[in-house]
């Protein structure tokens, strides 16, 4: 009952309780992301969620419904994390785009900057704060994928529209194709790839990499930069397809 919600809503708090309202929220939101991520959604009771958090069990029904609600809050503040580390390249791949007259220099750096920061993302600075983060969010989505939730369907909407979107844009530019051409989506996918391939365990065991270090992330980037740079920038531009 909403009575016995120890948070009182907004127009009854005291002065000063907004902040720790706010801070409730985070706390179960990255409880949210790595308990759904080690159990799953069905493994995943209230109780233990705001345990972890170290909240009243009554916050979860407050501040996001249920279970469900504070499962779609997590999805979303994925979402968010994608959308802060990628906006600002994916923004100036739009302005560079919206010129007709655009080196193949200039293109191919833009992709690799973008791709860059696309590795970042997938494994985070090598700081610990930051490689944990990452490590929570990607354990969360493949638990999620596993069990085919809905709710990723936001997640997916976010990385199209901040990653495969601005990354196909430059390669269709590139390859003289339109975005839609099936070529320029196959090799979209394949440069993508070249990062998200990394992820996988048997890859980081032949390399022998246990956790993604500093080195590790550099490592990465350049040979996804030096492979992209082989692939666009000594190719000549070929004629549109008709």
């Amino acid at each position: 009952m909403r009575s016995a919600i120890v948070e009182e809503p907004a127009r009854h708090r005291p002065r000063g309780s907004f902040p720790r309202s706010v801070e409730t929220r985070r706390r179960l939101i990255e409880t949210a992301i790595a308990t759904f991520g080690e159990l799953g959604f069905e493994g995943t009771s209230t109780r233990l969620l705001a345990e972890r958090a170290e909240v009243n069990l009554p916050a979860i029904q407050y501040h996001f419904g249920g279970k469900e609600g504070l499962y779609r809050a997590a999805v979303d503040h994925i979402a968010q994390y994608i959308e802060e580390q990628m906006a600002p390249v994916g923004m100036r791949v739009r302005k560079t785009l919206a010129h007709k007259r655009i080196s193949r220099r200039q293109l191919s750096s833009l992709l690799r900057e973008l791709l860059d920061g696309f590795v970042l993302l997938v494994f985070g600075s090598g700081e610990r704060g930051r490689r944990d983060r990452v490590e929570s969010h990607q354990l969360f989505i493949a638990r999620a994928e596993v069990e085919q939730s809905e709710a990723l369907e936001s997640l997916y909407a976010t990385m199209r529209r901040c990653v495969s979107e601005p990354c196909s844009a430059l390669v269709g530019r590139l390859i003289g194709r339109s975005t839609k051409d099936e070529q320029t989506r196959l090799r979209t996918i394949a440069i993508i790839g070249q990062a998200t391939v990394f992820c996988c365990k048997p890859a980081r065991h032949t390399l022998g990499w246990d956790a993604f270090s500093s080195a590790h992330v550099r490592a990465v980037q350049k040979i996804v930069n030096d492979h992209t740079r082989a692939i666009f920038d000594g190719r000549a531009k070929p004629r549109a397809k008709r």
